[in-house]
């Protein structure tokens, strides 16, 4: 059965661009009502005059996920301002280009701190709202990446943080499932968003975009749409590109073969 989403609150981090404000207005459009968070305050505002212009009421608050009581006050004003939860949608994340080695052990760090961490708090802090919301849809969204399954050469890192949310997300959805609260992780695979525009600032190798295949390559909007019918239709994976699902299913069955074909890989890069 479809959920009815008229009017039902969710909470979106990373949503100042790519698929985090996609889903944003995606899910207005069904009726909801959207808090829109990132670090960018500006570019929060413009994502929340796009959702109110829909007919919905739209919040922006500036929160780093990288530290605890920016998340804790997304969550409190979330429910000063609209007193209910529905859906968490921990989107927040960045990635790196570059080699295991050439990663320090800071850059390390704070990339987990960012993708793995953040989302842990996201959902310890808005754990306490959603359960308590009467008639809530009660989900948990949480953005992985199809290298959660096989990490790529240099994006080792970024593919590490993958792998551990996408461990969480499986426990925490077992864990959830006696409480009748879903848990959906998303794999999407290139997405063409200003992901790309951060990974190649902070890297030393550049355009790290070059070395995603353009036939694997969508648009925000495109993966928004998959996550709006997860939200409708719960589930326990999304998977915005079929094709790339079965490749990654095939890596895992064929570790000799998957590894050979990832050493050309990395023989291109560095010939590069």
């Amino acid at each position: 059965m479809t959920r009815d989403l008229n009017d039902k609150v969710i909470v979106i981090t990373g949503a100042s661009s790519g698929i985090g404000a996609a889903t944003a207005l995606a899910c207005a459009d069904l009726g909801m009502n959207v808090v829109v968070s990132a670090r960018r305050a500006d570019k929060l505002e413009i994502v929340a005059e796009k959702i109110k212009s829909k007919g919905q009421q739209a919040l922006a608050i500036p929160c780093d996920v990288a530290h605890d009581e920016p998340v804790k006050e997304l969550f409190a004003k979330t429910n000063e301002h609209f007193g209910r939860l529905d859906v968490v949608f921990a989107n927040a994340g960045y990635g790196i280009f570059a080699s295991v080695m050439d990663t320090t052990p800071e850059e390390h760090r704070h990339i987990f701190e960012v993708n793995y961490f953040g989302t842990v708090r996201t959902i310890h802090e808005s754990f306490p709202y959603l359960e308590n919301t009467p008639n809530s849809l009660r989900q948990y969204l949480i953005t992985s990446s199809v290298v959660s399954e096989v990490g790529i050469p240099m994006f080792g890192p970024y593919a590490a943080t993958k792998a551990a949310q996408d461990g969480l997300a499986s426990a925490f959805r077992a864990e959830m499932a006696i409480k009748d609260i879903y848990v959906t992780s998303i794999h999407p695979a290139g997405t063409s968003s200003e992901f790309f525009d951060v990974v190649d600032d902070i890297s030393a190798e550049k355009p790290a975009a070059q070395n995603t295949p353009k036939h694997i390559m969508q648009t925000p909007q495109q993966v928004a749409t998959k996550i709006t019918r997860a939200i409708q239709k719960p589930c326990a994976e999304v998977w915005p590109m079929r094709s790339v699902h079965w490749g990654v299913s095939f890596a895992t069955l064929f570790p000799r073969l998957r590894a050979h074909v990832l050493k050309g890989h990395a023989k291109k890069l560095v010939a590069k």
